[in-house]
């Protein structure tokens, strides 16, 4: 494992780190490593930092945004009533995260209709 001093994310030179093992410091001690979680606003994959001590905080490199869970209870698919979670922007208000949630459903609901399409008619 190495460990990267940097001023900010954007100075993380990642064509020379192992995003298993290294560890980025911020000047004010906190230190980060690549989480295994996805951003679901950006829907990148391995570009989410979370802290490795104390209360976890995330922070994706390519919206630039540091990200908070988001709750919201399933009412689109079985087994509904369960909650769903996501990474999205801390900074948007709850108005924003319910609009993006909305979204998510049309596109979600889409995705069904493609499956069981091809569940029907997959073989003819």
């Amino acid at each position: 494992m190495s460990v990267h001093e940097i001023s900010r994310f954007s100075d993380i030179d990642f064509v020379n780190v192992d995003p298993m093992k290294d560890e980025f410091v911020l000047p004010g001690g906190e230190k980060y490593l690549f989480s295994d979680h996805m951003c679901d606003f950006c829907w990148s994959g391995g570009t989410v930092l979370e802290t490795s001590a104390g209360k976890k905080k995330y922070y994706c490199v390519v919206c630039q945004n540091y990200l908070d869970w988001c709750e919201f209870e399933n009412d689109i698919l079985p087994p509904k009533g369960d909650k769903l979670r996501f990474l999205l922007p801390e900074k948007w208000s709850g108005e924003n995260k319910n609009k993006w949630y909305e979204d998510f459903k049309k596109r979600r609901l889409e995705q069904e209709k493609v499956r069981k399409h091809i569940l029907e008619h997959g073989n003819e």
